[in-house]
C-alpha cells in the first residue's frame, strides 16, 4: 500500500504541476501581450468555434468521468506490481485530457481575445479545476482496491 501511496503522490503532484504550469505559462504569456489577443468580434463563426471549445472541454470532463469510474472498478484485478505504473499513467493521461482546455483557451485570445478575453481566461481556469474534481485521489484508488 505504501508503494501505491507514493506513486500516487507522484503522479497526482505531476498531473497537477501540469494542470497548474501550463495555463499558468499562457496566463503570463496573455498577460504580457506576447500573443496578442485576436481583432474578432465574438459573433458568427468565432462564436460557434468558442461553442465548439466549449464542448470539446465539457467531452473531456465526462470522458474522464467515465473512464475514471471503469478504473477504479477494475483496479482490485490488476496485478499488485503494475499498480503504481497504471496510477500514474492515468494521472497523466487525465492531466494530458484537460491540458486541451488551455490549448481551447489560448486558440480563442488569438481570434477574439480583444472582446471576449474572459472566455480564453476561463478555458485557462478549467484546466486546473477540471484536474482537481476529477482525478482520482488517494482514497479513491484505495477504495478500488477493496471492491
Amino acid at each position: 500500500m505504501d508503494s501505491l501511496r507514493s506513486a500516487h503522490r507522484k503522479a497526482y503532484g505531476l498531473g497537477l504541476a501540469l494542470c497548474l504550469g501550463t495555463p499558468t505559462f499562457l496566463a503570463v504569456l496573455m498577460a504580457a501581450r506576447v500573443v496578442p489577443p485576436g481583432p474578432l468580434a465574438p459573433e458568427g463563426l468565432v462564436q460557434q468555434v468558442g461553442y465548439l471549445f466549449t464542448g470539446l472541454v465539457f467531452l473531456s470532463g465526462a470522458w474522464a468521468w467515465g473512464r475514471r469510474g471503469r478504473m477504479l472498478r477494475g483496479f482490485n484485478a490488476v496485478a499488485e506490481a503494475q499498480r503504481p505504473a497504471l496510477v500514474l499513467r492515468e494521472s497523466l493521461l487525465f492531466a494530458a485530457a484537460f491540458e486541451a482546455s488551455s490549448v481551447w483557451g489560448l486558440i480563442y485570445w488569438t481570434l477574439a481575445g480583444a472582446q471576449a478575453g474572459r472566455h480564453a481566461w476561463g478555458f485557462l481556469a478549467l484546466t486546473p479545476m477540471l484536474f482537481l474534481a476529477l482525478a482520482p485521489r488517494f482514497s479513491h484508488w484505495a477504495k478500488g482496491l477493496e471492491a
